[in-house]
């Protein structure tokens, strides 16, 4: 059955929602009214996904100016009713409840909006088209995992990440330690100089590696997960005179008394490209990740995806998988019989072609 978009109503009968007392405001592009009887947001229609406005099927962002007015109606008991403006007037997305934002009023100048029902395909078309992705990081990179893992790190993340307006200091980024480090984690850290956003990642490999001891002997720690609740090392001194690609460790609890060790398949330089995927994975701007699967529902996925040579990461707890396309990372986790999978994006455009293979998301942002 052909759905249609229900029909759009005047900005003024859409405010009148409001009730009597009407007050006007507007946060970004979205103009808010406030009355006796509910809240009314009309968002513009568009891909914005760091201003206001639909960015997904649930989720309305709001964010502007400060207004402490507005706190107690967004965190109130009075209902929110959510319109998009579109040419021929404005279109009832539904009522809402706010997830997020500021819980102060002098610093009220943003709202996670989580609407009661989903929008539909057809209407989360209509108030936020997707541009064209346009240029997007290729996956050449590929190619020189095996031969060249240094090299391949380095190229994915000049192509991933953009360029910053960022001019480090010489001498603090070749200080200290850093140049007695290995090839793999110096040329890490050289990297960083030019995409920065390597350094803040939600489990960042650290800026000034640092010495400890433990049931392995000395170790030098240079990554850590979670608020420290794992941390990666190598052995330091190396081992071995010379050693330039040396094993890494992953050490659980290292604040334990007794911490588990684990010896990580890939040396040092396979590692940090390991890592980097998947905390880019988890930087990425747009997302989607499918609930539990046959197994067999992948085989439409491998015609456009390309396998990183890789062993599988954190095979103790998830044991994913990469794989890649033009703009898109892939982590399939799975067995013979069921698997999951997630992807990140550059470009909301890039995640859009995966409806087609009709899988059922926990979370799409295409």
């Amino acid at each position: 059955m052909l759905r249609t978009l229900p029909p759009p109503i005047t900005e003024a009968a859409a405010l009148s929602v409001a009730g009597a007392g009407l007050r006007r405001y507007e946060m970004g592009p979205a103009l808010i009214g406030v009355g006796a009887d509910a809240t009314v947001v009309i968002v513009a229609p568009g891909d914005d996904p760091k201003g206001s406005g639909v960015q997904d099927s649930t989720k309305v962002l709001l964010r502007g100016d400060r207004i402490p007015d507005l706190l107690s109606r967004f965190w109130g008991s009075l209902p929110i009713h959510v319109f998009a403006r579109l040419d021929r007037g404005c279109i009832p997305l539904g009522t809402a409840l706010c997830r997020g934002g500021a819980t102060e009023p002098a610093s009220f100048n943003r709202a996670e909006l989580e609407l009661d029902q989903p929008l539909t395909r057809e209407m989360l078309d209509a108030v936020r088209s997707i541009p064209a992705p346009g240029p997007v990081p290729g996956v050449e990179w590929v190619d020189l995992v095996e031969t060249n893992p240094i090299q391949a790190l380095e190229s994915f993340v000049l192509g991933w990440f953009p360029a910053e307006e960022h001019e480090p200091a010489e001498e603090e980024s070749t200080a200290g330690e850093l140049d007695n480090l290995p090839e793999a984690l110096a040329a890490f850290h050289r990297l960083a100089r030019f995409r920065p956003a390597i350094h803040r990642f939600h489990d960042p490999v650290l800026t000034e590696p640092h010495r400890v001891s433990g049931p392995l002997g000395d170790r030098l720690v240079v990554a850590v997960w979670n608020g420290a609740g794992m941390d990666w090392s190598i052995p330091w001194p190396p081992t071995e005179p010379g050693e330039v690609d040396p094993r890494v460790w992953l050490t659980e609890d290292p604040y334990a008394a007794e911490p588990e060790t684990i010896l990580e398949e890939e040396p040092l330089s396979r590692f940090l490209l390991q890592f980097t995927l998947n905390e880019a994975m988890i930087a990425a701007p747009f997302h989607a990740s499918t609930y539990c699967m046959l197994t067999a529902h992948l085989n439409a996925l491998w015609s456009m995806l390309r396998s990183v040579p890789l062993s599988p990461f954190l095979p103790t707890y998830t044991a994913g998988r990469f794989f890649v396309a033009p703009g898109l990372l892939t982590q399939v986790i799975s067995d013979e019989n069921e698997a999951v999978v997630g992807f990140g994006a550059v470009h909301r455009g890039t995640l859009t072609p995966l409806l087609e293979h009709g899988f059922r998301w926990s979370r799409f942002d295409g």
